[in-house]
């Protein structure tokens, strides 16, 4: 439906959503010129299983599946690290992103705990503000 066979498929009922992780370099052709198949599939899904879906594009790193997790926000960085035995991703935000990177109702922010702690087994992602003007 897609074009493309997912690498995942996430339930995610709270948010009444399923997530497809598609490969990386794989987004373009799962979305459509100009969102096409994106927009038909969440027709169909919505019509037939009342769920949204979202699309997000895998990376072999967690540092760039957590930025692909957060896109469109701009995320110059990702720090990762062991705080109080849990690990944690911090992305630093450009200001001006942060509301997007949280999401409508958190739920972009909430989408990436999900599927860092899926993927790479990252307890808690958080988000920063980085300025443009920080080197």
């Amino acid at each position: 439906m897609l074009g493309v066979r997912p690498k995942d498929v996430v339930e995610d009922e709270k948010e009444n959503r399923l997530i497809f992780v598609v490969e990386k370099g794989e987004l373009g052709r799962a979305v459509g010129r100009g969102g096409r198949k994106l927009k038909a599939m969440r027709r169909l899904l919505m019509d037939d299983l009342s769920r949204n879906i979202e699309v997000v594009e895998f990376d072999d790193t967690p540092e760039g599946f957590v930025i692909n997790l957060l896109s469109p926000a701009r995320v110059p960085r990702i720090k990762i690290m062991k705080q109080n035995n849990e690990t944690v991703a911090i992305a630093y935000v450009i200001e001006q992103d942060k509301s997007i990177a949280i999401g409508k109702n958190g739920r972009r922010i909430k989408r990436a705990r999900l599927l860092a702690k899926r993927w790479y087994n990252i307890d808690n992602v958080k988000i920063a503000t980085w300025s443009i003007s920080t080197p």
